[in-house]
């Protein structure tokens, strides 16, 4: 009888997933927090009290606002290489490749306008700061590296050689897309999904040749 009852008694949360769902807690009520304030209007006392914890829960797991807010871009980062992976899995060549992922981005920026506002908000703090430059840098770089890699297979595999070198293009890439953005939070009946679908077509067809044999 004992050891029926030990057996359907409940397994106690060890710390460490306790920390991990207090952590995941945090970062919920931060998207929120800054979807709804914006990132200069979000504070770390706000995201507390729309998780429920104590001021002490949150500073506890972050430093700053800044910080906070770098995770969820690593986090958004990590899911939209996920994604282009996946894609890539899927695309038979390059064309649709880009295609695919334009449109899908696209689709993000547009179901996340208040979202993408505080990214660019965010942006403009990071180009005054050089530690935290720093920091954002290093997360862009595993995205900026996936994107090179995949144009040199892409290439490869379509006997085509890159014009100029490949993480290049990858930081045209990344750079469009921001450009794009941007003007799309501006001006959104002039930047659709097609316009993000035309200007990396458009990109990657005129920064790709041939291959020759020397």
């Amino acid at each position: 009888m004992a050891r029926t009852a030990a057996a359907r008694a409940p397994r106690r949360t060890t710390r460490a997933e306790s920390k991990q769902r207090t952590l995941e807690r945090v970062l919920e009520a931060a998207m929120a927090v800054f979807r709804r304030d914006g990132y200069h209007g979000a504070s770390l006392d706000r995201v507390a009290a729309a998780a429920g914890f104590t001021k002490g829960a949150v500073y506890s797991a972050f430093d700053s606002k800044a910080e906070l807010f770098l995770e969820l871009l690593a986090r958004r980062a990590a899911e939209r290489r996920d994604e282009m992976h996946a894609v890539l899995a899927k695309s038979h060549d390059s064309a649709t490749f880009v295609e695919e992922s334009a449109r899908r981005f696209a689709r993000s920026v547009a179901a996340e306008r208040d979202w993408w506002t505080a990214v660019i908000e965010f942006m403009t703090v990071v180009g005054r700061d050089d530690a935290l430059r720093e920091r954002f840098a290093a997360q862009r770089e595993e995205s900026r590296a996936l994107i090179a890699q995949i144009v040199e297979a892409w290439a490869r595999r379509q006997g085509q050689k890159p014009t100029i070198s490949a993480r290049r293009i990858a930081t045209l890439i990344l750079a469009l897309n921001n450009g794009l953005t941007l003007e799309s939070l501006l001006a959104p009946g002039e930047v659709g999904a097609q316009a993000y679908v035309e200007g990396q077509l458009a990109l990657a067809r005129s920064l790709m040749a041939p291959a020759r044999d020397d």
